[in-house]
């Protein structure tokens, strides 16, 4: 796992966060989808923060919206929001670099899709940064 992205050695300074992810069907390794993940500044030292995210709609049943990190000890996920709804389209589990801070390129883990009409509905899957 990546050692994270950190923005130099004191705790007040600012960076950007744009990644690209790739996630993958645990069931269909052939299903894949990317998602770009955006936070415009992330001030040094913050262990929860909220960005945007956008990708076409493969499996994810939404094109984008807004995500939510955070990076307490116990949390360590990101949750990607429908921009129409508003509801959780999918949970990115271990997204976490190194402690409290963001993950950086390399950085994988495992997660769900959930569909918002459905609930009941979930597709595991894994992430990478690429």
């Amino acid at each position: 796992m990546s050692e994270g992205i950190e923005a130099s050695e004191t705790a007040t300074d600012a960076f950007d966060f744009n990644v690209d992810v790739k996630l993958t069907v645990k069931a269909n390794p052939s299903k894949v989808q990317f998602v770009n993940m955006t936070i415009g500044t992330v001030p040094g030292g913050a262990d929860q923060l909220d960005g945007t995210w956008r990708g076409a709609s493969v499996f994810v049943p939404s094109t984008g919206g807004n995500f939510h990190w955070d990076g307490r000890p116990g949390q360590q996920v990101a949750f990607l929001s429908d921009g129409a709804t508003g509801k959780v389209v999918v949970g990115l589990l271990g997204f976490i670099g190194a402690p409290g801070k963001l993950p950086g390129r390399g950085a994988s883990g495992n997660g769900e899709v959930i569909d918002p009409v459905n609930p009941q509905f979930r597709e595991a899957i894994t992430w990478k940064i690429t």
